[in-house]
């Protein structure tokens, strides 16, 4: 496997982690609440065996305490990256759950073990212990100092101590040696991961919780400026191609399909993430922007380079200009489909493994390719990544049954007869259909092109979407054949600009949210409406080069490290804290 792809994947398995904190924050506000209840409940009735007047006093106390803890902290907090109430009330929640399991952990552990004395011990440690957290997370995703996250992460818990508990018992629970030495070395194993992580990337990651902080910024506040710094000081400059196939039809309709050789990405709203729907518009809705043979090494780092590029492409060349062009030809080889059609001595193909599916298509198959075509007497070839189902990383036998199936579908189209065409295409943008409401798409939506040669009708289908589900080309290509529309396949652009959703991949693929046969029905509607408008057509070939950065291969090695490293840091310390927890359990 590329060392590349493999670093890629590594930072895509560790997505989940993201997921953890609650998708309210009244939910979490709400678990807080119910939490700092259950520990004054505990407190009082189990614990220290209060009345009920002083049972609802210190209740109503505690919990006005707790809500107004969340704005202290907010307020103490002021001027770190990612300071948000609503992140506030996570935190809250999440150490207070740990503050109750504590005290449920060790009231159980005095059973089992037989002990007679009730204590505060299991109070002060469960203090300590959500001290800790808070400091972790007041620094790894606030972006607080350690200092600043470490004073912080006491105000709240102590002045929560100090409400629900009674004046007479400060004394014992602030002084006891053995709640004191395990509480304090809970907390002191927080800070030194906390100061541990963030340097697992060095020396290639300066800092790897700023690199967090800047991801969850754009992710959960669409603030990119950060990211997009970072992403952008770490890449270079990359020569990259673009080739633009034109059709101009007799009623002077432009209709264009474009294939750059760049991945949209990394992710929405960094850098290129968008950049399907940024080229659709450029040319007047009128566009298929096609997924070329690109990996997540080509994605462009900020918008201000995307806006470079955008500008460069007014300067394209004429490669090739022509009337004719071959009926397409489909080769299927094990599980790999290949389509072709060459115009003039150009060819532009097709490449799937659906419905099982695949990631990137590797880039020594574009080499193969392109040196192939070149042999056989083709001058350019244009190859599309179809991107249509969900899989893994070709293997060697797979790559080789895909460029064989290629080189057959080329053999026969250097020979296959040329003939005059008609184009006819539609957009969703001329439906009436609300695309807006199917998630999984992209904002430039479908479209269908229909080629016409020799009184034949050939369709092409393109998805403003990241990849597809399974499954879901075949059944729209069968559907669509059943109604004598022949969809030769189904493309997608692979735009990243749906990603950041709280699902397992991250982001929906076409078919997550949208139902076949609505899918089914809507490229059936475009395909009728291509046949009305197709007319005559000419085709021309344009290029253009141009020189921008890229995030490149060594960007995401070193994120991937970083994270690997941190991960596996985190282990270590989760161990050595829950051995701790449990001599604490035994001992206190």
């Amino acid at each position: 496997m590329d060392p590349h792809s493999d670093s890629v994947s590594n930072i895509h398995r560790r997505w989940s982690l993201t997921r953890l904190n609650p998708s309210s924050y009244k939910f979490s506000f709400l678990v807080s609440i119910l939490s700092t209840t259950i520990i004054i409940v505990i407190c009082h009735f189990y614990l220290l065996k209060t009345d009920w007047f002083i049972f609802v006093s210190h209740l109503l106390l505690g919990l006005i305490t707790t809500i107004g803890a969340n704005f202290l902290d907010f307020f103490l907090l002021r001027g770190t990256p990612n300071n948000r109430i609503t992140k506030i009330y996570h935190v809250s929640a999440f150490a207070n759950i740990l503050w109750v399991l504590t005290i449920l952990l060790g009231i159980a552990s005095d059973i089992l073990l037989s002990k007679d004395e009730i204590t505060t011990n299991y109070i002060v440690e469960g203090m300590f212990l959500a001290i800790g957290l808070r400091t972790g997370i007041f620094t790894s995703v606030f972006g607080a100092t350690i200092s600043k996250a470490i004073t912080v992460s006491f105000i709240s818990p102590l002045l929560f101590l100090f409400a629900f508990l009674p004046f007479t018992f400060y004394f014992e629970a602030l002084t006891t040696p053995i709640a004191l030495g395990f509480g304090s070395s809970l907390l002191l194993l927080g800070i030194i991961w906390t100061i541990s992580a963030d340097r697992a990337g060095r020396p290639r990651i300066e800092s790897t919780f700023r690199v967090l902080q800047a991801f969850l910024a754009a992710w959960t506040e669409n603030k990119a400026e950060n990211m997009e710094k970072m992403t952008e000081s770490r890449a270079h400059i990359e020569t990259v191609m673009t080739y633009i196939l034109k059709f101009k039809t007799m009623n002077s309709n432009e209709i264009f399909m474009i294939l750059p050789d760049l991945h949209p990405g990394p992710f929405h709203p960094i850098g290129g993430s968008n950049l399907p729907y940024l080229l659709y518009m450029l040319f007047s809705k009128n566009a298929m922007v096609m997924h070329s043979i690109s990996d997540h090494s080509l994605n462009i780092p900020s918008k201000k380079e995307v806006n470079k590029y955008i500008n460069t492409l007014s300067e394209s060349r004429q490669s090739e200009v022509g009337t004719v062009c071959t009926n397409p030809i489909q080769i299927k080889m094990g599980k790999c489909t290949v389509t072709g059609i060459a115009f003039g001595h150009s060819v532009i193909v097709f490449l799937s493994m659906a419905p099982i599916g695949m990631d990137d298509v590797p880039e020594h198959i574009r080499t193969a390719l392109e040196h192939y075509s070149a042999d056989i007497g083709f001058h350019n070839i244009l190859i599309v990544d179809t991107h249509n189902a969900m899989g893994e990383f070709l293997n060697r036998q797979d790559s080789n049954i895909m460029i064989s199936a290629a080189k057959h579908c080329l053999n026969e189209l250097i020979h296959a007869r040329q003939h005059e065409f008609k184009i006819g295409f539609s957009s969703s943008a001329e439906l009436s259909y609300n695309i807006e409401s199917m998630q999984d798409l992209g904002q430039s939506g479908l479209s269908s092109l229909l080629l016409l040669v020799e009184e034949k009708e050939y369709f092409i289908g393109w998805a403003d979407s990241n990849n597809m589900d399974n499954g879901l080309r075949d059944y729209i290509i069968s559907r669509l054949n059943n109604n004598r529309i022949n969809m030769l396949e189904i493309c997608t652009s692979d735009t990243h600009s749906t990603s950041g959703k709280r699902n397992r991949q991250g982001y929906y693929t076409f078919g997550n949210i949208s139902k076949p046969d609505q899918v089914a029905n809507i490229y059936l509607q475009l395909s009728r409406k291509s046949i009305e408008k197709a007319s005559p057509s000419t085709y021309e070939l344009l290029s253009s080069r141009s020189a921008i950065k890229v995030m490149g291969k060594n960007q995401f090695k070193d994120y991937s490290i970083a994270l690997e490293k941190s991960m596996n840091l985190t282990k270590i310390f989760l161990v050595i804290t829950v051995m701790v927890f449990i001599g604490m359990l035994i001992f206190s």
